[in-house]
């Protein structure tokens, strides 16, 4: 899951702010799914970034989220996240959920929603409440082996004391190696579009690699890699 779309500080500016790389799960996906995490199993995923727009210092970022499953259909999830660039950096922890209201099957639309809170921390102060984030989310297998997902919500940001709709349109194939892509954004900027491949090196363990592109200017972006276990 995403535990905070919003994590990100405005360290340089706004195109590398909406590229920053967020506490998110199932990478190398951006779109969160519909489905929850099988109760008693957890997930540990960490991921790095270098976001680059001209005319701004870059962006180097780290998260990490753990989160496990429970009975009903929900999954509960820990993240941190740490950002430098331009001499400043900050911190961010988040507790986020998600509650799988329709389960996905073959011909039907899976539908649930995410939730998180967040935390940030900048130079001089303590952890601030930041972020409230909600998202509607809908999962359908399109074809065999590829899956499409599609997210709208609102999130609520302290810093800049502003709500925004986000939404993002996204999709993935399964297998040993598998691809995902997709176009995310909100309503206050041009969408940004990410593309990425994992690998299952090991039952329980994979890794993937996302190049992320977006539109306004300057244009941003972003380069991540990512591991993932599953136990």
């Amino acid at each position: 899951m995403r535990a905070a779309q919003s994590f990100m500080p405005l360290l340089c500016g706004a195109a590398l702010a909406g590229l920053a790389l967020s506490a998110r799960a199932d990478r190398p996906m951006v779109s969160e799914t519909a489905d929850a995490i099988e109760a008693g199993v957890c997930q540990v995923e960490a991921a790095a970034a270098r976001t680059r727009a001209s005319g701004s210092a870059s962006l180097a970022s780290v998260g990490a989220i753990f989160s496990c499953g429970l009975k009903g259909g929900h999954q509960w999830a820990l993240s941190y996240g740490r950002d430098s660039g331009g001499g400043e950096k900050s911190q961010s922890l988040g507790l986020g959920g998600k509650s799988n209201l329709v389960p996905m099957e073959a011909g039907r639309t899976g539908f649930g929603v995410a939730y998180s809170l967040g935390t940030l921390k900048s130079a001089g102060s303590g952890h601030r409440f930041e972020d409230l984030t909600v998202l509607g989310v809908a999962s359908r297998e399109l074809a065999s082996g590829l899956l499409g997902h599609a997210n709208l919500g609102w999130t609520r940001s302290r810093s800049a004391r502003q709500s925004t709709t986000l939404w993002s349109l996204g999709a993935e194939t399964t297998g040993d190696v598998f691809y995902a892509a997709d176009v995310f954004g909100d309503d206050r900027n041009k969408p940004s579009l990410s593309a990425g491949v994992g690998f299952n090196f090991a039952p329980g363990f994979s890794g993937n690699v996302a190049y992320a592109l977006q539109f306004d200017k300057p244009r941003a972006k972003q380069i991540s890699l990512g591991v993932k276990a599953v136990f």
